[in-house]
């Protein structure tokens, strides 16, 4: 298995130490029902920070080098994030970049989107083989959303922290935060460990080819 080190953004802002949300008010959402981060107040950028320290911890257990890029709660500028991935990736060790995120549309939309940069690459690969590993641990449970123009399940988009990195990275839609459904599997202990899995899966499947 190839020595590479995973690269770990929690993306957006997380709740500081006075229990100030920090990041936009676009990444968080008011449900009429339920109890989530605050309430009824859904903060994506708590759900973010979550699941990637579950995922570095299960990187930790096994012995495999990641960096959090992130913070633990300032919505750190993205340049920030990718020039110290990219650093660490030329002067340590090369790896992979995984953002996790959840959406948010009009509280109607439901399921799991991954994105890479636009055009042939190599995070198609990683992508297509993060997709089935979701698919195969949750696929009954939430919905899959691909785009397969291509040949590949991913969606393309120019963010940031996909065309800046100089690794591949892919970016995570863990379900869509503003529809109280997929909100309450975000706030489900097994499924986000699912979800979790599946990256962990991903990772050792890429380090192994």
């Amino acid at each position: 298995m190839r020595d590479l080190c995973i690269f770990l953004d929690a993306g957006h802002g997380g709740v500081d130490k006075n229990g100030n949300y920090t990041t936009a008010p676009s990444k968080q959402f008011q449900h009429t029902q339920g109890t989530f981060h605050n309430g009824r107040w859904f903060y994506e950028g708590v759900f973010n920070r979550i699941i990637t320290d579950i995922v570095a911890h299960k990187l930790r257990n096994l012995g495999i080098s990641y960096l959090i890029v992130s913070h633990d709660y300032v919505d750190t500028p993205l340049a920030q994030r990718v020039d110290m991935a990219n650093w660490y990736h030329r002067n340590y060790k090369p790896g992979i970049f995984i953002s996790n995120h959840a959406n948010a549309s009009n509280g109607r939309a439901r399921g799991y989107e991954i994105y890479t940069s636009p055009g042939k690459t190599p995070s198609d690969d990683i992508a297509d083989l993060h997709w089935k590993n979701v698919r195969d641990l949750l696929g009954n449970r939430i919905t899959m959303r691909s785009d397969l123009s291509d040949g590949h399940y991913d969606k393309e988009a120019g963010f940031f922290v996909l065309t800046r990195t100089a690794m591949p990275a892919i970016l995570i839609e863990h379900l869509f935060f503003d529809n109280y459904d997929d909100a309450m599997l975000l706030m489900d202990d097994n499924v986000v460990d699912l979800f979790a899995e599946a990256t962990i899966r991903t990772v050792i499947q890429w380090l192994s080819r």
